[in-house]
């Protein structure tokens, strides 16, 4: 990983793709966002981010569809992925039925619980990376 792991959003809400950008900036995180899952696989696939946040409930490209194709060519890209639709344990359940295992955390995101995730990503990572 960078030193400052970098981070890409994906989320057709504007409001909350430009939020969370400013809250992971703010903690010394390398973010931006994008506006749905075909551009974050473009985008991924030029920058290659260490970690994708990323809507599961998008035009063009749904979520799981975009973390699926980036794992493809980024596998060591953590994904987390959020929603506020009941639809998206359907196709959470499908990805999982097909191999992939994905963590999905309900939307609004809270913060301090997203920040908890990635510093146990980073802890994770930078053991790995040790060993």
């Amino acid at each position: 990983m960078r030193k400052n792991p970098l981070i890409l959003i994906a989320d057709d809400e504007p409001i909350v793709a430009h939020t969370l950008v400013e809250i992971l900036e703010t903690e010394g995180f390398e973010a931006i966002s994008v506006s749905d899952g075909a551009a974050a696989v473009r985008w991924a696939r030029e920058a290659h981010p260490d970690i994708l946040i990323c809507d599961v409930i998008m035009p063009t490209l749904n979520g799981i569809e975009a973390a699926k194709q980036i794992k493809g060519f980024l596998p060591q890209a953590h994904i987390i992925l959020f929603s506020g639709q009941a639809t998206a344990a359907v196709l959470v359940e499908k990805a999982a039925a097909e191999g992939h295992t994905f963590e999905i955390l309900p939307k609004p995101i809270k913060p301090d619980i997203l920040l908890g995730i990635l510093a146990q990503l980073l802890r994770r990572s930078a053991s790995t990376s040790a060993s």
